[in-house]
C-alpha cells in the first residue's frame, strides 16, 4: 500500500492504490486533513482550511 508522509507530525500516512491528485485524506496520528499533491513518490500537503474559507466567500453576492 503506497504511503506519504504527514508535514504536521512525520507519521506515515497510508494511501490507497487508487489515490489521485487531489483527494483527501487524514493523518491517523494527529489527525490533520491532508490533500494529495503528488503521486510517485506520494506527497502530501496540509489543507487549509482558511483558504477554503475564502474561496467560499468569493461567491457570494454583496
Amino acid at each position: 500500500m503506497p504511503t506519504g508522509t504527514c508535514p504536521e507530525c512525520a507519521a506515515e500516512v497510508h494511501v490507497g492504490t487508487d489515490i489521485d491528485k487531489g483527494d483527501a485524506v487524514e493523518c491517523d496520528e494527529c489527525g490533520t486533513d491532508l490533500e494529495v499533491v503528488g503521486l510517485d513518490p506520494v506527497e502530501l500537503d496540509i489543507i487549509d482550511e482558511d483558504d477554503e474559507k475564502l474561496g467560499d466567500d468569493e461567491d457570494e453576492d454583496y
